[in-house]
């Protein structure tokens, strides 16, 4: 896969993380089992981290595809501790 279409994997993924946590709080879908909600964010996150890290990693890529690739995982990141982290406190 081009490291374009893993980015905007990545980013599609993050999305839906976050139309999942939106979609439990504000009650858009009821979900019968809290932990689905949680479970299917987190799962969307950690995916998403990981297309971004696949790329970062790859050795002679293009200085822009790697900083966009590093500018979204800090994105995520902050994100999944912003989300998760303070959910479980």
């Amino acid at each position: 896969m081009s490291n374009k279409r893993l980015q905007l994997i990545s980013l599609i993924l993050l999305v839906l993380s976050v139309l999942t946590e939106l979609s439990d709080n504000q009650g858009w879908i009821n979900y019968s089992n809290p932990e689905l909600a949680f479970g299917l964010s987190l799962g969307f996150v950690l995916f998403s981290l990981s297309f971004s890290v696949k790329i970062i990693r790859q050795m002679g890529i293009p200085k822009k595809e790697k900083k966009q690739s590093q500018l979204l995982t800090l994105i995520t990141a902050v994100y999944a501790f912003l989300v998760f982290g303070i959910e479980l406190i």
